[in-house]
């Protein structure tokens, strides 16, 4: 009796000591953070029926054959993939209640794939991969199967993670913090687990460097829109370390959870649209459906923002529906503006030698030369454009005006390209915009300009000079065929087009003009976007529409308007009945509705428009005028963002704050914002004087 009571106390203590070993120690001051970690790395469930072919399909030396280990890819590198699947079969492995729970075959598996990898280190030619890219998925694999590491394979797995180290700014210093905080928690080192919590936290600011700027847009690779790529990267790291370093002696201060607040719902929540994500916002990263797959990131952002951020709840749930959000919004830090209601979406990317139009890196977005040369799209169903970068003629981005050749596009590096013009910038007042473009690159110049009013957008542009003994043309669209356009010509000699309605867009032209369309069948092939795809030829109908200015062009000019929603009768009435008087010059463009409500102009000098009997400005800027009652709502920006102070001259008698009225006319000082929120809007109140 007592050799058995022996026997059965032996095997108590045994399984006592297994399931201790099972669950690494912490000090006291780690152990929450530890919980933390390991809550955050199981909280996306494993993929049990993923999980299952992956055992399956794992060879004997633990790795997989359909895995290039030899790929010396700069983007989307292969062998990562292999850490990133044994870290999904660890979290099955320790999800209770599955086949996959604490059984000895998987862990052998687990370790398998482990030492193969510890054995071949791997290395990507991209520095991205070993200081990044691969210690972010191989410390939370080593976190969840820490118990079970000999101290050779915990050696071999912390010279791995040893390459990352704290430096560089914005996404990239929070993911190399990231990784250096988890791999200090694996050597318990509370000190050095600090400094990088301390690191994550630094980023959490508005600044005028790489991160999150003054008006609510995300910069990296210098001052370069970065929304989608390392922005959205951003936010699900903010959340991510908010949630982890919680009720720790690491937390974040909470205050700064308005800065995550803003760049969400004043940033990011204007960028999506109908679950798609603006292409413009994308970066470099146009990959198969990668807009919408950005779009349903940012939508679970704002799921856990309402657990994280409580108080705001109700606003992180409307953001989540694009049709409460609607309105104007330029974004003067970045060139980038916005113009959407639940019916449609409309973005124009611009840049100039502040602001960096685009880049390519890791050969992504190859083709990408013009994309930030006042690019527009006109989303009303989403399907527009989806999936359409390998058909597109890539020197007609649809908005832009480019010289035609036959060259092959050169390739951008990650430090993109800036125009040689400074007058770029734009007016909102929260429900219509302006935005100019001065453009001036590779010997082209034209004065481009958007009036975002009343439900269209009306596109001028002027001074168009080219002396490169190359065509120029001006591209309105570039999408996918949807059925034969409907036309009207003007019946005068030359046959100009009045209209053309396509995909329930439509295309109005004031004074009628030459357009070319095309709805050809298109080859194209993702190896052209990014070269990491194969060169497997596609084919797609795609429908183009442009404008054709010459060789050579001196002076040339355009203008059409945008018609969302248009039918065939609403354009026919809109022939019988010119909604806005324009004015298309060199040193003005100036648009009127003819309700009266609501005018633009921008002075490309100091000069006066005959708008409301006379308006004058002594600066080159951009005006937006509201009529209410006895009322003007006068919105003035700077797009040079060098000026302190413009001088404004009105016809009429208003009360205004720093003004005086002389002979009639009203005059007054607009003081500018400065340093970071140069080029922003200022808005005025004009109160009629009877």
């Amino acid at each position: 009796m007592k050799k058995d009571n022996f026997l059965l106390l032996a095997v108590i203590v045994l399984f006592l000591t297994s399931c201790t070993a099972l669950q690494p120690k912490y000090p006291e001051d780690l152990k929450q953070l530890h919980q933390n970690i390991w809550t955050n790395i199981m909280d996306e469930p494993a993929d049990l029926h993923e999980v299952n072919s992956l055992l399956s399909e794992l060879k004997e030396d633990g790795s997989w054959a359909d895995i290039d280990y030899t790929s010396k890819e700069r983007g989307g590198w292969p062998p990562r993939n292999h850490i990133s699947r044994l870290l999904e079969i660890s979290k099955a492995y320790q999800t209770k209640g599955t086949q996959f729970y604490h059984k000895k075959d998987i862990s052998e598996k687990i370790h398998s794939g482990l030492n193969f990898w510890f054995e071949n280190d791997f290395i990507c030619p991209n520095w991205w991969y070993p200081e990044i890219g691969v210690p972010m998925v191989l410390a939370p694999t080593m976190i969840l199967m820490e118990a079970e590491l000999s101290p050779e394979q915990m050696e071999k797995g912390i010279i791995i993670l040893n390459r990352s180290k704290i430096g560089m700014t914005g996404q990239n210093k929070v993911w190399q913090s990231g990784n250096v905080l988890l791999r200090n928690l694996l050597l318990k080192n509370a000190d050095t687990i600090r400094i990088a919590s301390e690191s994550i936290k630094e980023e959490l600011v508005v600044g005028t460097g790489e991160g999150v700027q003054s008006d609510w847009s995300y910069h990296q690779h210098g001052p370069q829109l970065q929304f989608g790529n390392y922005g959205l990267a951003y936010v699900g790291d903010m959340i991510k370390w908010i949630s982890i370093l919680r009720q720790t002696p690491f937390q974040f201060d909470e205050s700064k959870m308005a800065i995550l607040r803003n760049y969400l719902l004043e940033g990011q929540q204007w960028v999506t649209w109908k679950n798609e994500y603006d292409i413009s916002a994308c970066g470099r990263q146009l990959f198969p459906d990668s807009p919408k797959q950005k779009a349903e990131s940012l939508s679970l952002f704002f799921t856990k923002m309402e657990k994280l951020d409580a108080e705001h709840s109700g606003e992180y749930e409307k953001a989540n529906d694009y049709r409460n959000l609607s309105g104007s919004k330029h974004f003067w830090r970045s060139d980038f503006q916005v113009y959407r209601t639940p019916d449609y979406y409309f973005s124009i990317k611009m840049c100039s030698d502040r602001v960096i139009g685009a880049e390519s890196c890791n050969s992504e977005n190859v083709q990408g030369y013009y994309m930030g040369d006042g690019a527009t799209f006109l989303y009303q169903t989403t399907e527009e454009y989806r999936n359409i970068f390998p058909f597109w003629d890539w020197k007609k981005i649809p908005g832009t005006t480019i010289q035609q050749d036959s060259d092959t596009l050169p390739i951008l590096t990650a430090r993109g390209y800036r125009i040689e013009s400074n007058f770029v910038g734009g007016v909102s007042d929260s429900k219509n915009g302006i935005a100019v473009m001065d453009y001036n690159r590779n010997g082209l110049t034209a004065h481009k300009s958007w009036f975002m009013f009343n439900d269209m957008i009306v596109c001028l542009g002027s001074g168009i000079n080219s002396f490169e003994n190359l065509t120029v043309t001006t591209s309105i669209n570039q999408s996918f065929y949807k059925s034969e356009p409907e036309f009207q010509k003007t019946g005068r000699a030359g046959g100009l087009f009045s209209w053309i309605l396509h995909d329930n867009i439509g295309y109005f032209f004031p004074n009628g003009s030459e357009v070319k369309y095309t709805t050809n069948d298109e080859t194209g092939a993702w190896n052209w976007v990014a070269n990491r795809y194969p060169e497997e030829i596609l084919h797609a109908r795609i429908f183009k529409l442009w404008l054709e200015h010459g060789s050579n062009p001196k002076n040339k000019s355009y203008q059409y308007v945008l018609v969302p929603n248009a039918t065939k009768e609403k354009l026919e009435g809109l022939v019988i009945n010119d909604p806005f008087k324009i004015r298309n010059e060199n040193s003005i463009q100036e648009v009127v509705a003819n309700s009266g409500d609501i005018a633009g102009i921008i002075f490309y000098k100091a000069g006066k428009s005959n708008i409301l009997a006379g308006i004058e400005v002594d600066q080159p800027c951009v005006v937006m005028i509201k009529k209410l009652n006895d009322e003007l709502k006068v919105a003035v920006a700077d797009p040079t963002q060098l000026l302190k102070e413009i001088s404004l001259t009105i016809s009429g008698n208003y009360s205004v704050e720093n003004s005086e009225v002389v002979n009639g006319k009203t005059k007054l000082k607009i003081t500018l914002p400065q340093n970071e929120e140069a080029g922003k809007t200022v808005s005025i109140i004009l109160n009629r004087n009877n």
